[in-house]
């Protein structure tokens, strides 16, 4: 008996490890296209954006894409190699209610608008929960408007937020610094922004610096490169802005 009462014990501490030990590496290749590689190997594409508009280099076999909503900058699925499953935030002009388990990566949505009109201007927009053990992190899409409660507590706390900042098609700066705090992610990384480096023309966004400016000073900001490493209890204990580049 008390072999197996230890060896009880012993799983359940092993188990704690495991999952405080959960590793992500992040890529971030600009708008709100993002690579997620969980530390046992499952690759997640998120909001692809087709090539003509953002340098992707992209030669490996991904397990899942998501798209948000199905705009250019967001759902060119065809980026992805392999045979991923691959989850549309949108059906039609509704957001598509899923929750479903991809190797071992439960994923969900919440309904959300592209504007602050209800959707009257751009439509609808699902924001994608991806949950692993240890860690939950939050892709808002192109989200336009602050949140309601009753999405607040549908998406519950992130440990890792992807939140858009650079404004004319989706928060104003006001809005994107009212949501972290409505949040309280434990790390924060900025998207669908223009780089300081972007060429001249083209589709342009405002900048990461401005929303800085708008954040303020409360907020530990870490300047980063393409990729990114966040292991689970091992993240801030308050929200740091993580900013990451486009391309090494």
């Amino acid at each position: 008996m008390k072999k197996i009462a230890a060896m009880a014990v012993l799983l359940t501490v092993t188990g704690i490890a495991g999952i405080c030990q959960t590793t992500l590496n992040i890529t971030w290749f600009g708008q709100s296209t993002f690579l997620m590689k969980t530390g046992d190997g499952v690759k997640v594409l998120i909001d692809p954006a087709s090539p003509g508009m953002i340098r992707i280099d992209l030669n490996e076999s991904v397990d899942l894409v998501t798209v948000s909503h199905e705009h250019g900058d967001h759902n060119y699925v065809a980026l992805a190699k392999g045979n991923p499953v691959v989850l549309r935030g949108l059906s039609g002009t509704e957001v598509a209610t899923i929750d479903e388990t991809v190797k071992g990566i439960r994923v969900r949505t919440v309904a959300s608008f592209h504007d602050n009109q209800g959707g009257a201007r751009r439509g609808k927009n699902a924001i994608f929960i991806y949950d692993l053990p240890g860690l939950r992190v939050v892709h808002l899409g192109d989200l336009g408007h602050v949140l309601s409660e009753a999405q607040v507590k549908e998406i519950g706390t992130p440990d890792i937020l992807m939140l858009p900042v650079g404004t004319g098609f989706t928060l104003d700066l006001p809005s994107a610094v009212e949501v972290i705090k409505q949040l309280n992610p434990k790390v924060l990384i900025p998207m669908h922004f223009t780089p300081a480096d972007a060429p001249a023309g083209g589709f342009r966004l405002g900048s990461v610096e401005d929303f800085l400016k708008a954040a303020g000073p409360s907020f530990e900001v870490k300047y980063s490169g393409h990729n990114e490493i966040f292991t689970a209890g091992k993240l801030p204990s308050r929200t740091a802005i993580v900013v990451m580049k486009t391309a090494e």
